[in-house]
């Protein structure tokens, strides 16, 4: 029986040691600056992206000329389904409009940017870019909505 008892109250210990590390907060994590991990297919993640758009317009400024981003261009008007969805997407945009007008500003000054723009077959223009994700290794994602 004290076999038992002991045994039942080591196993006891391990389950509440084992589950107190699980649910310890993780310090570890960096801190989000605005990155966006994968291309968005709901609102709320274009939403994020839309959001991140001050903190993007810094980076973008922050590639040097002499390397130049991989750009991939990414269409948002299929996640846009319905009205309502258009109606968040286009308050997200006037809140975050500053932003985006610095990312507007830094694609029409930069020839990288501007050839690649050009040479995209569906040629987004000044009021098409809803956001930008400019990752590690100078890749920049362009976001834009032909309405």
């Amino acid at each position: 029986m004290k076999k038992f008892t002991l045994l039942a109250a080591a196993a006891l210990v391990a389950v509440a040691v084992g589950t107190s590390t699980l649910s310890a907060q993780d310090t570890t994590r960096k801190e989000s600056k605005g990155e966006v991990m994968m291309k968005p297919t709901t609102v709320a993640a274009l939403v994020t992206v839309i959001d991140a758009a001050l903190v993007n317009a810094g980076k973008l400024s922050a590639i040097k000329p002499d390397s130049p981003p991989a750009l991939e261009f990414v269409d948002v008007k299929p996640i846009i389904a319905t009205e309502a969805d258009e109606k968040i997407i286009k308050e997200a945009l006037e809140k975050n409009k500053d932003g985006l007008k610095q990312i507007e500003s830094i694609l029409k000054e930069n020839t990288t940017f501007k050839a690649a723009r050009e040479a995209n077959p569906a040629q987004p223009s000044g009021g098409d870019v809803v956001g930008i994700d400019v990752q590690e290794g100078n890749k920049v994602i362009i976001y834009f909505w032909k309405r």
